[in-house]
């Protein structure tokens, strides 16, 4: 009987653990919501990976706006400083010299502003060393980067610098490049980019070496893309650390059409006189509306501390330039045509000279560094200019940034054309652009607040527009876990990484998906392959499986495969094509990036007609009763004819239009880059009613039942009426929501920039369950996070979706479409407990046995 009841009580252990993995309320978690906030005309969203940071007004109440709303992040930024190299000496001894090297170079505009970000961060009570942040703290953090550069110079250590720089420059070049190296840059125009406009990237290098000021501690900080709205001169977007007034890695661009850029050069001498790079930065963003001014403002009281090559474009005239410029010498290269890039390796010779000395006059530096010796990156850039010269485009821009060696140890990456500058928007990339997760090494675990640093992938953003409606839920929310994944696949990792954007299309129990590097996968529901096809070297389309074909997009054009083996049945080459296609009777409907919309012949993919927009398509079109609908980057939402492609009405808005549409009854609905949800009359695009969020919707709306749900930039899921657009209730997540909801079950699906997949009660807004399966933000850490784009599918009671880890899942949703899908899995749950009950009687008898025995 003692072995019965040992058995027994065994058995009962194993069932419990393979039985009750449902959701309860045991599992219990608080969940602290950190993302999204205002003060004033100060907004804050998180997004892929990045802190967006609109603030606006006069100099001191923007800068109030950017502290308030940054001060936990900008607290942790000096931290970072005062913890690493070269910091010998206490923040204060550090803060007080720094005041007094620089600060009355600034004027009194810049002054008040950093005035403004040390109150606002006081005002939230943020401490250094246990004093509330002042001004001082906020100067010091601005000028760390030139600060660093004058204790390394020739000027402030003559002998020791000279030396060192001496015998590294005459090592190889390939050696001496990758140490100098923390920026990429290039920039085209004219007849070397696809439509004539300017193309024009950045990216910026964190080390992992001790002696590398500029090190992967600071730099996993360095995730806020500013947009200032100043009283006077331009509006400005901006890549930066919290904290700062001007870039600093640097990336600028301005309303005025101007875009800025720079790679850091070699040290040299420096005028203690002359204006810090600081000011001259933010001026030359701020009041340039041409190249010439941008040049005045760098050339006038030069301080020489930090040598840079500046690169720079004006929209407007399509003229890109680059001025290269230390403290006695500059060198300016202008064009309208062609391909201009910087890797820290000055070509000027006189540039070169100056600053392979110990003196200003290039002496030594025509010995040892006579002529321009290219590094790893510049040969890669000249290679890929000469292969891809008169193609380049944003796509192409990705491909170039994401090659070896110019993408090595590059931890960010920003990207923009004419039109997205016209627009005020850029393509962004936060963590290594080839997908891969920068981990702690051993060594530094020790540092405080530092993380591992995953992966983010491309996000392409717009600035607020003036008409939005910010809501907040509460901060703090319970939730319960969801541990029962039923499979996960992990996909191929390539160069420019593996990430899905995807959406899953299942079709007769199989599930197809693509991945940025241009694989398309198809697996069965128990998440083994039954195939993988290459097409292209990028794709985010999500496949659409029609009779005996799977139709998808890429860099390469669309594709038709065939659903059983994935053989090529037919390929059209119409342009990059990232939407998901439509079908309608025998035709396929795709948007391009060159701004045409096609319908091609189901059967050889002949082109059938096409319809021209003036700009990229990344929405998705649909067919509802003859006609098709589709938005634009170019700010118009259209209705076509989709059987000749006529234009039968068309509905300007004041942003890109990336959502695609769903239809209620008599109205189109789809959200915008200006913040707004459109419902549109289907009969003649007249306007039924819009609702406002805090930010832009590239989430594509459903419906079910009676109710209309989306997600917003702005950090929320919505739930309307779509008769009417009032709104029933909303849920805060912690990042944006760029994922398509799915209603299953009586609960909304959807992923999240913040890493979390949620389930929501579909009548409140009340979590189900959320699950993270990998990266997800906690707290001030905005930037560690898996971001799931990848829209869900729902089917037979699972839930199947991608992230930017490059892994597709399948979760039990433990949500059930229909009456019997749910009856068959309370029968299944119910016998488990019963068959439980009984083991449990059974041991409880064998117990009361075996004491009654002992008794006797």
């Amino acid at each position: 009987m003692v072995k019965i009841s040992r058995f027994a009580i065994l058995l009962v252990v194993f069932l419990l653990s393979i039985n009750f993995t449902f959701v309860s309320a045991d599992d219990n978690e608080t969940l602290d919501f950190t993302s999204s906030d205002n003060y004033e005309k100060g907004f804050r969203f998180n997004v892929q990976g990045w802190i967006y940071l609109h603030i606006e007004g006069n100099p001191y109440e923007r800068g109030y706006q950017h502290g308030y709303l940054l001060a936990d992040e900008i607290v942790d930024m000096i931290n970072r400083w005062s913890n690493i190299f070269p910091q010998k000496n206490s923040w204060n001894s550090q803060r007080k010299d720094i005041h007094r090297l620089f600060w009355n170079k600034y004027p009194k505009e810049y002054q008040d502003e950093i005035r403004g970000i040390a109150d606002g961060v006081a005002d939230k009570g943020g401490k250094i060393n246990g004093n509330l942040v002042d001004y001082k703290d906020i100067l010091a953090l601005n000028e760390m980067y030139e600060y660093n550069s004058r204790h390394r110079n020739f000027f402030t250590q003559p002998f020791k610098t000279f030396i060192n720089e001496f015998f590294n420059k005459l090592k190889p070049t390939a050696v001496a490049d990758e140490h100098l190296g923390k920026c990429s840059v290039f920039i085209a125009t004219g007849e070397a980019t696809a439509d004539g406009g300017i193309v024009a990237t950045h990216m910026t290098n964190g080390h992992y070496r001790d002696d590398a000021w500029w090190q992967y501690y600071v730099t996993e900080r360095w995730n806020v893309l500013l947009d200032i709205e100043p009283s006077d001169g331009n509006r400005i977007l901006m890549a930066c650390a919290p904290g700062l007034i001007w870039s600093d890695e640097d990336y600028y661009q301005n309303d005025a059409g101007m875009i800025l850029m720079e790679t850091s050069l070699p040290l040299g001498r420096w005028r203690r006189s002359g204006t810090p790079i600081v000011v001259r930065a933010r001026k030359a963003i701020q009041y340039s509306n041409s190249i010439d001014e941008m040049i005045d403002i760098f050339l006038t009281k030069n301080n020489g501390l930090m040598a840079n090559d500046w690169v720079m474009g004006d929209t407007k005239t399509g003229e890109i330039a680059s001025l290269e410029i230390a403290t006695r010498n500059h060198a300016i290269t202008r064009t309208k045509n062609g391909f201009l890039w910087s890797c820290n390796n000055p070509k000027d010779d006189k540039v070169r000279w100056e600053l392979a000395s110990p003196t200003t006059l290039g002496i030594i530096g025509r010995i040892t560094k006579k002529e321009f010796k290219p590094g790893p990156r510049d040969i890669k850039f000249e290679e890929l200019k000469k292969q891809y010269y008169g193609q380049i485009d944003i796509n192409i821009a990705k491909k170039i940034m994401s090659t070896h060696p110019i993408n090595n140890s590059m931890f960010d990456c920003k990207i923009v054309d004419t039109k997205l500058v016209e627009d005020f928007g850029l393509w962004a990339y936060f963590g290594y652009v080839n997908g891969t997760d920068k981990m702690l090494v051993e060594k530094y675990k020790s540092l405080p607040g530092i993380t591992n640093r995953p992966s983010c992938g491309w996000v392409s953003i717009y600035g607020l527009n003036d008409n939005n409606d910010f809501r907040l839920k509460d901060k703090k929310s319970e939730y319960k876990e969801n541990l029962e994944r039923l499979w996960s696949f992990e996909t191929i990792n390539e160069e420019v990484g593996n990430s899905i954007y995807s959406s899953p299309e299942i079709s007769e129990d199989n599930l197809f998906f693509t991945t940025w590097n241009g694989y398309v996968y198809s697996l069965n529901l128990d998440g083994e392959k039954n195939w993988e096809k290459k097409i292209g070297w990028s794709s985010v389309s999500s496949p659409t499986a029609n009779d005996g074909f799977v139709f998808v997009g890429s860099s390469d054009g669309i594709f038709a495969l065939d659903k059983q083996n994935g053989d090529v049945i037919w390929h059209k080459k119409v342009g990059s094509v990232s939407c998901k296609p439509a079908v309608y009777k025998n035709m396929v409907y795709c948007g391009s990036h060159d701004g045409f919309v096609c319908a091609l012949d189901q059967e050889n993919g002949e082109v059938i007609w096409k319809f021209k927009t003036n700009n990229a398509i990344y929405s998705s079109p649909i067919v509802d009763n003859k006609v098709l609908y589709i938005g634009g980057n170019d700010h118009y939402f259209y209705a076509l004819n989709a059987v000749t492609g006529e234009k039968k009405w068309e509905y300007q808005t004041k942003g890109a239009v990336r959502s695609t549409s769903c239809i209620y009854k008599k109205t189109v609905i789809f959200g915008c880059d200006d913040n707004n949800l459109y419902a549109l009359n289907k009969k003649d695009g007249s306007i039924d009613w819009k609702f406002t969020t805090g930010w832009g919707i590239t989430s594509s709306p459903v419906i079910s039942k009676d109710t209309l749900f989306f997600g917003s930039l702005d950090n929320n899921l919505y739930a309307l009426d779509p008769v009417d657009g009032v709104l029933k209730w909303f849920f805060t997540a912690n990042a944006a929501v760029q994922s398509t909801p799915e209603v299953y079950g009586g609960y909304v699906f959807f992923g999240c920039d913040d890493g979390r997949f949620y389930a929501l009660n579909e009548t409140n807004g009340d979590i189900y369950w959320v699950s993270s399966p990998d990266f997800a933000i906690e707290g001030i850490s905005n930037y560690v996070t898996k971001p799931i784009v990848s829209s869900p599918t729902a089917y037979d009671g699972k839930i199947f979706f991608g992230s930017m880890n490059g892994r597709m899942y399948s979760y039990d949703s433990w949500a059930y479409e229909s009456l019997s899908e749910y009856k068959e899995q309370k029968t299944k749950y119910n016998l488990s407990v019963i068959i439980l009950v009984i083991i449990i009687v059974i041991i409880f008898i064998a117990i009361c046995v075996k004491l009654i025995k002992r008794k006797r």
